[in-house]
């Protein structure tokens, strides 16, 4: 069973939960903080998995794992994708429980080659708390 959910401000991405079928593509990238408002650092205990790249026809697919490393519950909690400053989509995250974790992945129908990896920023937002990261090569 797929669930399959279109943002409306989204245009060119969609995000869904399920099975992901499509050619993995490897990658050696880590994600690297390049900004943060977060001086209590109560989204610090939210790890963002490097994200694995998967070829599509008509773009690329990435699929996207987020955990709760903390002792709190996380509760109302954003993810942002951003390629090219435009903000390709935006998820609440469920709340999650000390080491639960949520998979989910992103299809971005746009032209999109390895060197433009370099142009995705990943954001998470709780409130005016806020976190961003970009890859890095490890």
């Amino acid at each position: 069973m797929h669930l399959f959910l279109r943002e409306a401000h989204a245009k060119r991405a969609d995000f869904f939960i399920g099975q992901i079928f499509a050619q993995s593509v490897p990658d050696n990238e880590c994600l690297q903080l390049v900004a943060s408002n977060d001086s209590d650092d109560v989204l610090k205990e939210m790890v963002i998995y490097p994200p694995v790249f998967c070829a599509m026809h008509d773009g690329e697919r990435l699929k996207m794992k987020i955990s709760n490393e903390g002792e709190k519950v996380m509760r109302k909690t954003y993810f942002y994708l951003f390629y090219k400053k435009k903000r390709i989509c935006r998820i609440h995250l469920p709340n999650m429980k000390k080491g639960e974790a949520c998979e989910f992945g992103v299809n971005i129908r746009d032209r999109f080659f390895h060197k433009d990896r370099r142009e995705l920023v990943f954001k998470l937002k709780k409130g005016k708390r806020f976190r961003t990261y970009k890859l890095a090569d490890c």
